[in-house]
């Protein structure tokens, strides 16, 4: 699952399509009303079950899988559009945190940006450093909680120190 926002979405979509990936959008705009065309299904609850079944091999999400929908054989999350508010990130691993038969662990990657601070006005220097700053405290708190976790505190000890 790659959680990603609104403008992110077309991008992400284009880059999955040219490595021959097959992915899906999941936005607020596919239904949740059940359609004959579906089975019976919503058109969201379609896409879950052919995400569960492996034919589509990627959903790109935007905040529509933040809460209340269980996907326990997803095994990855691309964290590319993510707030510092706590319950949406948490949501977000959540979706693939859970157990499933056959599944021994889940990867996240979460994504932050690095501002270059050269060559910037001052006043987009500290804006930048702020919004680095809570997006590094994201970070490690997931980190803390990883398998690998020494490994990703480390990491992210190096971007914050360099």
């Amino acid at each position: 699952i790659i959680f990603c926002s609104p403008q992110q979405i077309d991008e992400v979509m284009k880059i999955l399509a040219q490595r021959e990936i097959i992915a899906h959008r999941f936005t607020e705009k596919e239904g949740v009303r059940p359609e004959k065309k579906y089975g019976g299904l919503s058109e969201r609850d379609f896409l879950l079950e052919k995400f569960s079944e492996g034919k589509y091999q990627v959903l790109a999400a935007i905040k529509c899988l933040d809460e209340g929908i269980d996907i326990p054989n997803a095994h990855t999350a691309i964290l590319m559009s993510s707030s510092t508010n706590p319950r949406e990130y948490i949501q977000r691993i959540g979706r693939v945190i859970r157990r499933s038969p056959g599944k021994e662990e889940a990867l996240i990657y979460d994504i932050i940006v690095v501002p270059s601070l050269t060559n910037i006005p001052s006043e987009w220097m500290e804006i930048e450093k702020s919004i680095f700053e809570k997006e590094l405290v994201r970070a490690i708190e997931i980190a803390r909680n990883a398998i690998n976790n020494a490994e990703a505190l480390q990491m992210l000890y190096n971007v914050k120190t360099s």
